[in-house]
């Protein structure tokens, strides 16, 4: 086991931990706080795929023409590439977490 802090992870305004933090061969973990109104790109890209959950606050996806309003507890499979965004809704900020990992034959950090 080994245990991590995830907002001492940044990078590219978001949290990820994955091969070189936690020693995993295939998998992340991404966090992310979105400010009322904010939209965020998604950018898990070809190679990988991902299962999007929102942890609190409520999220309006966009992926591949398809949209989808969010809730706490509420997810998405989002697949391989490619990239999409998330929008905050309401007054309360966002809070997400996307679980992902590199498809056979995929990209590999």
């Amino acid at each position: 086991m080994k245990s991590f802090t995830i907002k001492d992870h940044a990078r590219d305004g978001e949290f990820i931990v994955g091969p070189t933090v936690v020693g995993s061969r295939t998998t992340y973990l991404v966090y992310n706080e979105v400010a009322p109104g904010e939209t965020v790109p998604l950018r898990a890209g070809q190679g990988h795929e991902e299962i999007f959950l929102v942890v609190a606050g409520n999220g309006r996806l966009n992926l591949r023409g398809e949209e989808a309003l969010l809730a706490a507890g509420q997810g998405a499979y989002l697949g391989e590439g490619p990239d999409g965004t998330v929008t905050a809704v309401g007054a309360e900020p966002l809070r997400y977490v996307c679980a992902g990992g590199h498809v056979p034959g995929g990209h590999h950090h």
